[in-house]
């Protein structure tokens, strides 16, 4: 199917260590997921094996890549490397909006993982 609608997608937690829920599409070589992140809910410091880009939609939030800070809004972009640890807090007072794009490996996306 080529053609997909976020708001018609099932929202799901697609993996811990996140509060966050999203949906994803599951393409042949590549994933990007829309997950939503509630005021005060985080993702706990992690790592995967594949590279991640960040498109922040909507909201603010408290971001650490590395050894790296800084609170991001709506069109920041953040790129975490394959290997390098991450987390974040919505510390906004509304949801936190975001798409993710990571290449398929190993690890990603989790079995979980699947577009409803």
């Amino acid at each position: 199917m080529p053609f997909y609608r976020w708001d018609e997608m099932k929202r799901k937690n697609l993996a811990r260590p996140s509060d966050s829920e999203g949906s994803i599409i599951i393409g042949e070589h590549v994933t990007l997921n829309r997950s939503v992140s509630q005021p005060g809910k985080l993702a706990r410091p992690h790592t995967h094996d594949c590279e991640q880009l960040i498109n922040v939609v909507e909201g603010t939030a408290w971001f650490r890549v590395g050894d790296e800070e800084k609170t991001v809004t709506a069109g920041d972009i953040i790129h975490i490397p394959e290997g390098t640890e991450h987390e974040f807090k919505n510390d906004g007072d509304s949801e936190f909006i975001y798409l993710s794009f990571k290449n398929k490996s190993e690890g990603w996306p989790p079995p979980t993982a699947t577009m409803d």
